[in-house]
């Protein structure tokens, strides 16, 4: 039985959890540790326990929508 055999969204399915399957075996791959990697600074490879801090860009641009969250907050409650 060859895989033209099949149904193509049976051959798709099993193509799609055999790919998850590989990223599940590979911990350094995978959606979570690329966003992680667009947020947070590198971890220092010589403390294990130290944790990954917010990019500065990240933080200011939180600051910007916070403050421009308080601004409308402020404007609107008047």
């Amino acid at each position: 039985m060859t895989i033209s055999d099949h149904k193509p969204d049976t051959a798709k399915r099993a193509h799609a959890r055999d790919f998850q399957r590989i990223l599940d075996q590979q911990p350094d791959i995978g959606t979570a540790k690329v966003i992680s990697g667009w947020f947070l600074d590198p971890r220092n490879i010589f403390d294990p326990n130290s944790r990954r801090r917010p990019k500065p860009e990240v933080l200011i641009i939180l600051a910007y929508l916070l403050l421009m969250a308080a601004a409308c907050a402020a404007f609107n409650f008047r």
